[in-house]
This record gives structure tokens, sequence and C-alpha cells, in this order.
């Protein structure tokens, strides 16, 4: 199903972008607020921030970091992001 004209023009409005942007944002099951908090937090590729989505990490934890745009440009991995099996991952900036 495609999604409204409304929905296209909250979620463009939400990510500062283009339709096309918003469309596939949308797609990919965002809400406006998670879109822009996500966006906030340097990340510009939806499905690399779906990536994220999926290890449970949040806008604020990546914001945090500070590396949503490293992460979206393919320069750091998830599993840098994520504490392992109780102990740190490789990136020793980790929550």
């Amino acid at each position: 199903m495609s999604p409204s004209p409304r929905d296209l023009a909250e979620m463009a409005a939400a990510i500062e972008g283009t339709e096309v942007a918003a469309r596939q944002w949308l797609q990919a099951g965002f809400s406006p607020g998670d879109a822009a908090a996500y966006v906030r937090a340097g990340c510009f590729d939806v499905d690399r921030t779906e990536e994220l989505r999926r290890a449970n990490i949040t806008p604020s934890q990546i914001a945090a970091l500070g590396l949503g745009w490293d992460f979206c440009a393919g320069k750091v991995a998830v599993e840098d992001l994520r504490v392992n099996g109780g102990g740190q991952a490789k990136t020793p900036m980790l929550w």
C-alpha cells in the first residue's frame, strides 16, 4: 500500500527531506518521530538505520556515540556498536 500524500508530507517535514526519502522511511516502517530522531543522530541511510533498529540501538544511543553518520556510511559495523555477551564490543565508548 502506498503512503498517502498527507503521510508523505508529514514524513518529509519530519526528516527535512524529499518525498522520495519520506517514502523510503515510511516503507521501512518508521514513524515520522522515530525517523526524525535517527536523522538528527546522523543517520541518512534507511536500510542501515533499519539495522540499528533490529539491533535495538535507539536514536538516543547512536546520537550519544556520535556515530550515526559513520555507521550509515559503512565506516562502523553494527557489531562495533553493541555490547556482546556481557563484554564490550570493539569500540571502547559503548554503553
